[in-house]
């Protein structure tokens, strides 16, 4: 009896957790406002290929492309060129609706565009 109800805790959690994932399938832009003038934007494409662009420091302009891979519930981008580091490992929230990340004290939530 105690083994039957693990099995269906286990099962009942999982079928949760996978119902708020979302997989990217076609392209994905996730970004700031438009109206906003610091311009960071992740742009994930269905070949698993990337672009992302930040102009919030006027001296430190981003703007790479490269590949991204899932990777225990994260997308991780690499195979990237760029002068300086960003935020290279990204987790999709709320059912795709957002993209958060953390490097340091910096953190970084992106809105499906």
């Amino acid at each position: 009896m105690k083994n039957w109800k693990t099995l269906t805790l286990i099962i009942g959690a999982s079928l949760i957790l996978t119902a708020f994932t979302q997989p990217i399938n076609s392209d994905t832009i996730f970004g700031v406002s438009g109206e906003n003038p610091n311009h960071i934007v992740l742009t994930l494409k269905s070949d698993h290929t990337f672009t992302y662009t930040d102009y919030s420091n006027p001296s430190k302009r981003i703007d790479t492309q490269g590949d991204w891979i899932e990777k225990k519930g994260k997308i991780v981008l690499f195979n990237y060129e760029s002068e300086f580091e960003f935020h290279d490992q990204w987790k999709i929230v709320k059912n795709g609706s957002f993209a958060k990340s953390r490097k340091g004290m910096l953190f970084y939530t992106l809105c499906r565009l």
